[in-house]
């Protein structure tokens, strides 16, 4: 009995079906026999999208460590800690709390009062502040324009009262010397007169007891002259003195007047000026302190801290922590990938633990790379953070996010799997199966071209029938005696 031949045909169908191809013929016995089909795809209109996917977790956008006496200054997620240990009020200003209006794990909108605290310290500060600040303005004032008229008149008076005391002290000390200068005169004649009696006497041979009265008065006047000229050298001295005092004291009134008539020296100016700087931030930062009296959120948040409680000090540090209820996911896009990302770029954020699919935006792209692996195989990434659309309240910091972002979309193009084309950028090609089955090599233009689609702009229409690879099957034959007959199908590369 002659073999009779079985032919298999395995068809299978991808993305718009699949060309086959079966080998069939006369045999004896069990043998096998391999079975090509081409998967095809049919162009179609569609929407090409290309996305860059990474992962990371959830955080908070904003942290804000609120203490009494300073305004409220955001920190990143990534900086919270160094911000939250350097929060201070930055005065020496007690704080006594008076009332605390939340508790852990509160939400809270913008605007909502938090805690308040007693501000007797603070307007004390404020006032003490203000008084210093005027004192300076006054003293840049009076450097600025010196004189008024009473302190000209006083000038002026000083340096004319000074001239008069120079003019009286040299009369003086002109009617001294010629006082003293006629008692020498007149005690220096008593003096000769003496002498001369004696020289007569003694000529004259008078007896010995005129000569010996005639030296005792010489000797008197000797001594009375002698005592009077060192008399006169101390008045004379003494009117001299009072001469070089007044002297000294008109140059002292004429220099004072000089100085409070003449304009302050530039450096003086200056000093004045930064002192005034000085403390016009002083009373700036009174204020502050003061209009920081009352813990306000500074935006819609969620308080993770609260560590003042009502009728103690406020410590130095924080006093209340919140975390914005605004969240975003930091994720690390390789080096590769990186220059596809720029700032606005949607995105999507699969939250698995929830099973949610948010919407976000790229919000910043750190020029900062990052190294991870080891030396050998390190991988070089740089963090991307994403801000969520309008979380959801169930999702929460921490939470583990896969993110894809959307790199570049074409709506409503014609597109084939990408795995169709063959070639290179600028001379691409693909293989079209004709109605007939038969198949042939066509040039075609693409536009975007990701890992699973590509754009075609020129070559193909919608509709078309593409190869888009191959698959084998394979059939067994059974001898089973008498006349066979064989099998069909397309023949490959027909």
């Amino acid at each position: 009995m002659r073999a009779k031949i079985l032919a298999i045909v395995a068809l299978l169908v991808v993305a718009g079906g699949a060309v086959v191809v079966a080998v069939g013929g006369f045999s004896f016995g069990s043998t096998a026999t391999a079975t090509t089909s081409f998967l095809t795809a049919a162009a179609s209109v569609a929407t090409v999208t290309d996305a860059v996917s990474a992962s990371g977790s959830t955080a908070a956008t904003a942290i804000w460590s609120l203490s009494f006496g300073s305004a409220p200054v955001p920190s990143t997620s990534a900086s919270s800690s160094s911000s939250s240990s350097s929060s201070s009020n930055g005065s020496s200003v007690t704080w006594p709390v008076t009332a605390v209006k939340v508790a852990v794990g509160d939400r809270v909108a913008k605007g909502t009062m938090l805690a308040t605290a007693d501000t007797a310290q603070a307007q004390l500060a404020l006032t003490s502040a203000q008084s210093n600040l005027l004192s300076a303005q006054q003293k840049l004032a009076n450097d600025q324009n010196p004189l008024t008229a009473t302190n000209l008149a006083a000038a002026q008076l000083s340096v004319t009262q000074a001239k008069q005391a120079l003019a009286q002290a040299q009369t003086a000390y002109s009617n001294t010397v010629a006082q003293n200068d006629l008692k020498l005169s007149q005690q220096l004649a008593t003096l000769t007169a003496a002498q001369d009696r004696l020289s007569a006497d003694t000529t004259a041979g008078a007896p010995q007891a005129t000569i010996t009265a005639d030296e005792a008065a010489v000797t008197s006047a000797q001594g009375a002259y002698d005592s009077l000229k060192l008399q006169v050298a101390q008045s004379d001295q003494q009117a001299a003195n009072a001469v070089t005092s007044a002297k000294n004291s008109l140059k002292s009134a004429e220099l004072n007047y000089t100085s409070k008539t003449a304009a302050s020296p530039a450096a003086t100016i200056a000093a004045d000026q930064a002192a005034i700087a000085v403390a016009q931030l002083s009373v700036q930062n009174a204020q502050t302190a003061l209009d920081d009296s009352t813990l306000i959120a500074p935006d819609d948040a969620i308080v993770t801290a609260v560590a003042i409680r009502a009728g103690a000090n406020a410590p130095s540090g924080s006093a209340i922590t919140l975390e914005s209820q605004s969240l975003q996911v930091t994720t690390a896009v390789t080096e590769t990938d990186i220059t596809k990302i720029t700032l606005g770029q949607k995105a999507t954020v699969t939250i698995a633990a929830l099973s949610a699919e948010l919407q976000g935006t790229v919000a910043t792209i750190s020029p900062t790379p990052t190294t991870s692996g080891g030396s050998s195989s390190s991988v070089v990434s740089y963090p991307v953070t994403v801000v969520l659309d309008a979380p959801p309240a169930t999702v929460r910091v921490g939470m583990t996010a896969s993110v894809t972002i959307t790199i570049a979309t074409k709506e409503n193009v014609l597109s084939i799997p990408a795995r169709a084309l063959s070639g290179s950028n600028g001379n691409y090609t693909v293989r079209v199966v004709a109605a007939d089955g038969s198949i042939s090599t066509v040039s075609v233009k693409v536009g975007l071209v990701t890992s699973s689609l590509a754009e075609i702009t020129a070559g193909l229409t919608a509709g078309q029938t593409v190869v888009t690879g191959t698959s084998s099957t394979q059939s067994t034959t059974t001898r089973t005696g008498g006349q066979g007959f064989p099998g069909g199908g397309l023949v490959p590369g027909r």
